[in-house]
């Protein structure tokens, strides 16, 4: 069974799996054989207005800007949209900036012009990457390094046990929300530009790490689970640098900066994405489950769950993808993207041009 049938799969079961926590199908089910259903949803509308009517965002808005120390609210979620429109911003200057270096550093006689084109497309995404990245790692840092939940093998204090102390009602720093928002307004762009771009080998494979992360940064938004949410933010965020820095490179000629890139990247993804991420995020979430599971559920603990570990298998997947990349560079000498897997669209023009 080849591994796209698997991220297909896992991609089903993600969409089923959430959509049945946000509207149960049973619940729909009895408020419609039971004559209930109208009732309740306008009894929803009515909270929804509650939430959203004028003097409340006011009030809240309030709160954020003179605390120091906040809880989530729902009209706060309007500052992930404002967080996507300035990255799409962003990302547009960044364009304009990236397109003419990936014209004149990508060759231009080594690929066909498809090929070619795809590479300087991705050579834009990863140029804007590698600086938002870097950017939003060291707001990540100066955000969590203080705080006593901070994993000790990161420099922290390591009390673990602070993720869910006073929860669901804990405060936490309004500078973690702005890390919160500024991560979620990117997911929302990267999730728009991965659907409007060609589809690429890894699309299924990219869009369902996308897709749990989008899931996870919303829900835990929502259900304050911030301080241990963030620093699974960190750990990604830490490797998307030299992620990006590697794949920035890797098609040009500078060589000693993609291998030395790489070889950062390898390390801290094992330690970050695979240890911590493990043993310092979802473990506690695991060994915490008593404390929420009141009060968001048990098939909704079960979901948590569920997305955490299959974005922990995208992680070990994309490390072992390293790992040949690692082996192929040794016994070839050529650095190449096998993440990106545009080698198989090589290899799909090769055999049309065969066949002809």
């Amino acid at each position: 069974m080849k591994l796209d049938t698997v991220f297909k799969f896992l991609l089903v079961v993600v969409i089923l799996f959430t959509l049945q926590q946000i509207w149960p199908l049973r619940d729909v089910r009895s408020k419609l054989q039971n004559g209930t259903l109208v009732p309740w949803v306008k009894g929803a509308l009515r909270r929804v207005y509650s939430h959203f009517c004028f003097k409340v965002i006011r009030r809240d808005m309030q709160i954020f800007y003179r605390e120091k120390y906040i809880v989530p609210r729902p009209c706060y979620f309007v500052f992930f949209l404002v967080s996507g429109c300035l990255t799409l911003g962003a990302k547009w200057l960044m364009h304009r900036v990236s397109q003419p270096l990936g014209e004149r550093w990508i060759p231009r006689k080594k690929w066909s012009e498809r090929i070619r084109k795809i590479k300087v497309a991705r050579f834009n995404l990863m140029f804007f990457n590698l600086f938002y990245f870097t950017l939003i790692s060291a707001l990540g840092l100066v955000a969590l390094s203080c705080q006593t939940f901070f994993p000790h093998e990161m420099g922290g204090q390591g009390k673990l046990s602070d993720y869910f102390a006073g929860y669901p009602n804990q405060k936490t720093s309004s500078l973690i929300h702005l890390y919160y928002f500024l991560n979620g307004g990117y997911l929302l762009t990267s999730v728009y530009s991965l659907l409007m771009a060609e589809k690429l080998p890894d699309f299924y494979e990219n869009f369902l790490q996308h897709l749990c992360a989008v899931i996870l940064v919303y829900f835990s938004y929502g259900q304050n689970f911030l301080r241990v949410g963030s620093i699974i933010m960190l750990c990604h965020d830490i490797c998307e640098v030299f992620s990006s820095a590697c794949r920035v490179f890797v098609d040009t000629r500078h060589k000693a900066v993609t291998v030395s890139s790489f070889c950062i990247l390898f390390s801290s993804w094992g330690f970050l994405r695979l240890y911590i991420f493990a043993k310092r995020c979802i473990l506690p979430i695991h060994r915490n489950l008593d404390v929420f599971n009141p009060l968001i559920g048990y098939e909704a603990c079960v979901w948590l769950t569920f997305l955490l570990l299959v974005i922990l298998l995208m992680n070990v997947y994309w490390f072992v993808l390293m790992a040949k990349m690692f082996i192929h560079f040794v016994s070839s000498g050529k650095t190449e993207d096998i993440l990106t897997r545009v080698a198989e669209l090589e290899e799909g023009e090769r055999a049309d041009k065969k066949t002809k």
